[in-house]
């Protein structure tokens, strides 16, 4: 494990509008996605408490159990980085400026 995915792991993402819909388990989110299922899941665990590790132990641990944690964290990765790229997110929140971060979830191994 190099150092720069250690840093991904501890990134707190956090949604970047709490405008949203939750109902009969989908979530909209103001016309650009529709989330359901482990997306819904994720989605309720941004909220900038949550690092990428704990989210990726969580799905692990309730939804992929017989799956690699590494195969799960480059899913979630990806997952955000679809989210970010819509502007739903922000990738690492700071609770000292919440807007206009310009943040990246991408690295090399």
């Amino acid at each position: 494990m190099n150092h720069m995915q250690v840093l991904i792991e501890e990134y707190t993402p956090c949604r970047a509008n709490e405008v949203y819909l939750d109902e009969n388990g989908v979530i909209e989110i103001l016309g650009k996605s529709r989330l359901k299922g482990v997306g819904r899941d994720i989605w309720l665990m941004l909220d900038g408490k949550h690092s990428i590790r704990s989210i990726t132990e969580y799905l692990c641990a309730e939804f992929f159990v017989s799956a690699e944690y590494a195969v799960i964290k480059e899913e979630l990765i990806a997952y955000l980085v679809m989210l970010k790229k819509r502007d739903a997110i922000i990738v690492n929140w700071n609770p000292l400026y919440k807007l206009n971060l310009c943040q990246e979830l991408v690295y090399s191994e």
